[in-house]
């Protein structure tokens, strides 16, 4: 394939590619759903959405502003508290951004700013306002799949240890091809929507541990919305921005890829739900710990521990001293000390008044990690990832426990109930009205059987509403 084929394929599977397996693709989009919106609303109590809202006057969930607007807003808080779900293929957090610029855009918003009947200020020029749960799954799954291409072709994890980060950069053109495909886009408009979408693409993982973080993924939901706004009003880009010699992947290619342009399987298993509100990179080392601690029940006092990960699998953990919550959830040796210390790491794990606790202070100091090609412990052979955690006891005693997949990955899925527990956490977190929370779970899990994609977001604003008011 060349380099200018990979424009038109992934328009075509923007504009018309179905999941081999409709009740899979129900089952995922119903997840992604669930577990992101549950994710945005326990980020309606984070500082970071909070200055947000008052630099801006853009809440999530708020129908009264522009669609772009409440997409970004949306998508920060989803990604706020780095929660929400992983995408291995594109290290990234696909449905922060995929979905919030889904729901924006499926909102008629009567009590918009916008004097009804002008379309040109109407909170929502997509034309998506009509769409169903069916086709929300469908352009879920066609966003997936387009990131999913374009990752494959730009070489990713080249892309990613150069500094970019893929929530914002591969997540634009990913939003955009949800968006456009909800939308109804012809072809052309679809190829200049990522003509726009890849030259606002944009995000430096300089900025993880820090409140612009999850800003990148607000940021590309409302960068899709507002691609598909103007392609569908008839602006123009670029037809050969993404491939073209000056375009996406010239630009964005990491140092020394050669990598061909091909399509990986959209169809595989691909998204992961976190248990624990941190860096993906950390899972696997914190499911070992807690395995560590289980070992121990209590009865020895642990002189050091050390970690071991892939090569690359300590790139975003550049907090080892964090001084902060937002830090902490990008710091390895936080995250086993809590797991080792509590038994558990959950929201309050980076509360400020946790992170600054003595006894993890003190513990964190006595972890250290590594990355090998060759696990210390268990087969030579991994996959994609893997973590090994080693703990030292007082009276020289060794425990070790190694996890290649966390739970929650996608080999091994989230069960309902699971799934319920963390919406619930999250509901509790915000001060959210959790009386409702069963409606509001059955009702996005089951996504792909609702009429209206617009009353599901309505149902979403209402529940969120209390967290949103504290």
């Amino acid at each position: 394939m060349t380099a200018s084929d990979l424009t038109q394929r992934l328009v075509d599977t923007a504009a018309a590619w179905d999941h081999p397996d409709p009740v899979a693709a129900a089952r995922g989009a119903g997840v992604a759903f669930a577990d992101t919106v549950a994710c945005a609303i326990a980020g309606l109590a984070d500082p970071a959405v909070a200055a947000y809202a008052r630099a801006t006057g853009h809440s999530p969930f708020d129908a009264t502003i522009p669609a772009a607007d409440f997409a970004r807003a949306t998508g920060l808080a989803a990604h706020a508290l780095d929660y929400d779900d992983v995408d291995d293929a594109t290290i990234s957090h696909p449905s922060a951004a995929v979905v919030p610029a889904l729901l924006a855009v499926a909102q008629t918003r009567p009590g918009g700013h916008a004097k009804q009947g002008d379309r040109a200020l109407a909170p929502s020029a997509t034309g998506a306002e009509s769409a169903t749960g069916a086709d929300a799954v469908a352009a879920l799954h066609r966003g997936l799949a387009v990131g999913r291409m374009l990752g494959e072709a730009l070489g990713v994890r080249a892309h990613y240890e150069a500094g970019w980060h893929t929530t914002s950069t591969i997540g634009t053109v990913a939003a955009a091809a949800a968006v456009g495909s909800l939308a109804g886009l012809d072809t052309a408009r679809m190829r200049t929507a990522f003509g726009i979408a890849g030259s606002l693409a944009q995000g430096s993982r300089q900025n993880f541990g820090s409140m612009t973080k999850p800003l990148h993924a607000g940021q590309a939901a409302h960068n899709a919305v507002l691609a598909v706004s103007l392609a569908r009003e008839g602006f123009t880009a670029d037809a050969d921005l993404l491939d073209g010699p000056l375009g996406f992947l010239a630009l964005h290619r990491g140092p020394g890829t050669a990598s061909p342009v091909t399509d990986a399987d959209p169809a595989m298993p691909h998204l992961n739900v976190k248990l624990y509100p941190c860096c993906y990179y950390t899972h696997a080392a914190a499911d070992a710990a807690r395995e560590v601690r289980e070992e121990l029940a209590g009865e020895a006092t642990i002189r050091s521990v050390h970690v071991t990960v892939q090569p690359g699998g300590l790139a975003p953990l550049i907090h080892p001293r964090p001084a902060d919550g937002t830090q902490a959830k990008f710091s390895m040796e936080y995250v086993i000390a809590a797991m080792l210390t509590d038994g558990a790491v959950t929201l309050g794990t980076f509360a400020p008044q946790t992170v600054s606790r003595p006894d993890l202070q003190d513990l964190l100091t006595r972890v250290t990690t590594a990355e090998a090609p060759v696990p210390p412990a268990g087969p030579a052979a991994w996959n994609a990832g893997y973590a090994v955690v080693e703990a030292t006891l007082t009276d020289g005693r060794t425990v070790t426990r190694r996890v290649d997949r966390p739970r929650g990955h996608a080999t091994r899925p989230v069960d309902d109930a699971t799934l319920r527990a963390k919406v619930d956490d999250c509901l509790i977190h915000a001060g959210a009205d959790a009386s409702r929370a069963a409606q509001l779970f059955e009702t996005l899990v089951q996504v792909a059987e609702q009429e209206s994609l617009a009353d599901v977001a309505a149902l979403v604003a209402d529940v969120a509403g209390a967290g949103a008011a504290r």
